[in-house]
C-alpha cells in the first residue's frame, strides 16, 4: 500500500510553477499576438472548426448574441473576480491552519482574492483521475499522503497565479472602457474556440457532455474560464510591453547549437535478436561449441532467425524469437558482445561470439548510432526557446515593477513568503 500512496503523491504534484501560464504549450510557444482596439480582435478561422469560421461573416451584434452569457464573472481594472461569489471580501487569516487542507482564499493581490479552488484546478483534475483507479479503502489510507501532496502543490503553485493577478490586473488598467469592452469579446470568443477544441479532443459534440467530462475531472467551466481568462490576459500584457520580439541570425542559432551540444546528444541504442548457446545447458563447452557451429550453418543456408531462436537458444527472450528491445549503448555486461552489435549493419547477423559461459550469434535488427541531432532539425526549436526565454525574463521584470507598489498578503503561511513579496 505504501507504494500505492507514493504513487498518488506522485501523480499529483507537479514542479516548475515559477513562470508565467501558457496555454497550448507543447515545447516553447511564440508570445502572444498584440491585441488591436481598433476593432474587435481577428481570429485565423483557417484554423478553427468550420462551424466558428462560418460565424465570423456574421455581423458582430449577430455573433454576440450566440456567445453563452457568464454573468458571474467581470472584467474591472483588478482582474476577472466573481460578482455573485460571497467569498470576496476580507478573509481570515490561517496561518497555523494546514495547507493539506486549505480552502477559501490564499492571499490578496491588491485586495483581489486568489482562491485555493482555484490554484488547485490541475490537482484536483489529477486526483479525480487517480481515484477513478482506487478503492474506497485505498482512497481513505491515501488521505494523508493526498494531503501533504495537496499543500506542496500550493506552495508550488501559488507564485505564478500572484504573477498572472499582477499582469492581468495591470492589463486591464491600462485599458478604456472600449478597450475592455472588446477585450471581453475576444476571451469569449476564444474560450469558446478553445471548448470546440476540447470536445473534438475527447470525441463529443455537445457543451453538456463536455461539462460531464470536466466534472469527472474535478473541473468547472466556470472555473475553467476564469484560468483561461486571466492567463491570457496576463500573456497579453507582456506581450505589449516586452519590446519588439527578438530575430536571431543563423549564426547567432548555430553558436547556440554548439555551446549546447550536449542537450541534443542521442544516445546509441539498439534492438536485436539473439541466439545463446549456454555451456551449462549444454553439458560443457565441447558440445556448445558443436551445437552452435550447426546453427550458424542453418543460417548460412537462409534458416529464419527467429525461429531458430524459438527452438534453440537457450536465452531469457528465446519464446519471444530471441528478441530484445531497445538496449542503451554501455547498458550490456558483455562488453564484445556489445561492440559487436553497434558495429554490424542492421539486419545482419553475426558471426559466433563466445563469452566466459556461453556462445551467442546476434542479430541487429535495428539500431540508433550515438551523435547529436542535427542542427537543420533544431534550429526552429532553438530559435523558439530563445523567443520564450527572453519573454520570460520580460515578465519577470514586469512582475517586479508591479510589486514594488502591490500590497500582497498571504492569509496562510506558505513557508517561504519571498516566493510572494
Amino acid at each position: 500500500m505504501k507504494q500505492t500512496l507514493t504513487l498518488v503523491a506522485a501523480l499529483v504534484i507537479t514542479t516548475g510553477c515559477n513562470k508565467i501560464a501558457k496555454v497550448d504549450n507543447p515545447v516553447a510557444p511564440e508570445p502572444p499576438p498584440r491585441l488591436s482596439f481598433d476593432n474587435r480582435p481577428t481570429r485565423d478561422t483557417s484554423k478553427s472548426a468550420p462551424q466558428l469560421a462560418a460565424r465570423d461573416e456574421k455581423p458582430l451584434a449577430n455573433v454576440a448574441d450566440e456567445i453563452p452569457a457568464y454573468d458571474d464573472l467581470q472584467l474591472n481594472e483588478k482582474g476577472v473576480t466573481r460578482v455573485t461569489n460571497s467569498r470576496i471580501g476580507p478573509a481570515s487569516t490561517n496561518a497555523d491552519r494546514d495547507l493539506g487542507t486549505a480552502t477559501g482564499t490564499l492571499v490578496l493581490v491588491n485586495g483581489e482574492p486568489i482562491f485555493a479552488e482555484d490554484v488547485l484546478l490541475e490537482f484536483e483534475r489529477r486526483v479525480a483521475k487517480t481515484k477513478q483507479r482506487m478503492t474506497a479503502a485505498q482512497i481513505e489510507e491515501a488521505q494523508p499522503e493526498l494531503r501533504a501532496a495537496r499543500a506542496e502543490f500550493l506552495r508550488r503553485s501559488l507564485p505564478m497565479h500572484v504573477q498572472s493577478k499582477l499582469l492581468s490586473s495591470a492589463l486591464l488598467k491600462s485599458l478604456t472602457e472600449e478597450q475592455k469592452e472588446l477585450l471581453d469579446q475576444g476571451m469569449k470568443q476564444a474560450f469558446e474556440d478553445s471548448l470546440e477544441k476540447k470536445k473534438k479532443e475527447l470525441g463529443i459534440t455537445s457543451r453538456g457532455e463536455l461539462e460531464v467530462a470536466m466534472a469527472k475531472e474535478g473541473v468547472t467551466m466556470q472555473r475553467m474560464q476564469q484560468a483561461f481568462y486571466e492567463n491570457q490576459m496576463a500573456q497579453l500584457y507582456v506581450s505589449q510591453n516586452a519590446g519588439t520580439p527578438p530575430k536571431f541570425s543563423r549564426r547567432e542559432l548555430f553558436d547556440y547549437y554548439q555551446e549546447h551540444k550536449e542537450e541534443y546528444a542521442v544516445e546509441g541504442k539498439v534492438k536485436w535478436r539473439q541466439i545463446k548457446i549456454g555451456f551449462k545447458e549444454r553439458g560443457g563447452e565441447p558440445v556448445a561449441r558443436q551445437d552452435i557451429a550447426k546453427i550458424e550453418q542453418l543460417l548460412i543456408n537462409g534458416a529464419d532467425f527467429s525461429e531458430l531462436a524459438e527452438e534453440h537458444s537457450d536465452g531469457p527472450t528465446a519464446l519471444n524469437g530471441g528478441m530484445w528491445d531497445w538496449t542503451e549503448m554501455g547498458s550490456l555486461v558483455d562488453e564484445n558482445l556489445e561492440a559487436i552489435l553497434f558495429q554490424i549493419r542492421p539486419g545482419t547477423v553475426s558471426d559466433v561470439i563466445k563469452s566466459d559461459d556461453s556462445y551467442h550469434i546476434v542479430q541487429v535488427v535495428e539500431r540508433i548510432d550515438p551523435g547529436y541531432v542535427p542542427f537543420e532539425d533544431v534550429h526552429e526549436k532553438i530559435k523558439l526557446e530563445l523567443r520564450q526565454s527572453q519573454y520570460q525574463e520580460a515578465a519577470a521584470k514586469l512582475v517586479d515593477e508591479l510589486k514594488k507598489t502591490a500590497v500582497i498578503e498571504p492569509k496562510y503561511d506558505f513557508g517561504d513568503t519571498a516566493l510572494l513579496q
